[in-house]
């Protein structure tokens, strides 16, 4: 039984991790601003399978301590499983007009708060665990998008900070995903900006052709999770 810290469970891709995550037995500390009824019902009915910690992402006041996922963590014996899923594509728009309460909380949620709790959840992490972490990127990490540049800056840093855990730890698994398109409402947010690539993922939506996330959430376990730490 896996034990799984996990960010943004309430909708899209986290919602789907979350819900195969428990059908496969796992235990999920979920980390998030909201819960859906669903997943804080089963908190109450199962305390020791579902734990939930409300924090904004971008209030790093507000994340899980090191001693709080260490009694998460000692309560399991299988593999230790960190995934920030969570993350924010606003704002959106030319560099001169960006909103700064809005840049400074996507820098919070994109890079800070995954900077920090993977800080934690290695201090917190018994000696000799298996563990695996997971960071869920985006192609914009690697491609130049106009009016996208924040999104692309946070994404890109928090993945040289997976590069540098990957160099400081040879033997933890840590991959930064890029699960691709998919149909959710960051999906929904960027057709209703202004952007030069706009036309794509709405004619996307339009041909019926966004992945559904649920499928996505199964091609990221079934990689990532559930193939041996020695096949990478």
């Amino acid at each position: 039984m896996r034990s799984v810290v996990l960010t943004g469970i309430s909708r899209g891709l986290g919602a789907d991790l979350f819900a195969q995550l428990r059908g496969d037995g796992d235990r999920i500390f979920g980390i998030g601003r909201r819960f859906t009824d669903e997943q804080v019902s089963l908190a109450t009915a199962e305390p020791s399978r579902v734990r939930l910690h409300q924090a904004e992402l971008a209030d790093p006041t507000t994340l899980p301590s090191a001693d709080t996922l260490r009694e998460f963590l000692a309560d399991g014996s299988g593999p230790a499983v960190l995934i920030h899923n969570a993350g924010v594509v606003e704002p959106v728009g030319p560099i001169g007009q960006l909103p700064e309460a809005a840049a400074v909380t996507a820098v919070g949620v994109n890079l800070t708060a995954p900077m920090l709790l993977t800080n934690a959840f290695m201090n917190a992490l018994p000696p000799g665990r298996p563990a695996r972490v997971l960071f869920i990127s985006s192609g914009a990490a690697h491609r130049t998008i106009k009016n996208w540049s924040v999104y692309s800056a946070t994404k890109r840093g928090a993945e040289m900070f997976f590069e540098g855990l990957r160099a400081e730890h040879p033997g933890l698994y840590v991959a930064n995903v890029n699960p691709g398109v998919m149909d959710t409402g960051m999906q929904a947010a960027l057709r209703a900006s202004e952007f030069p690539d706009r036309d794509r993922y709405v004619e996307l939506h339009e041909r019926g052709e966004l992945p559904d996330p649920a499928d996505v959430a199964r091609r990221i376990i079934e990689q990532h999770l559930d193939q041996p730490i020695t096949s990478e």
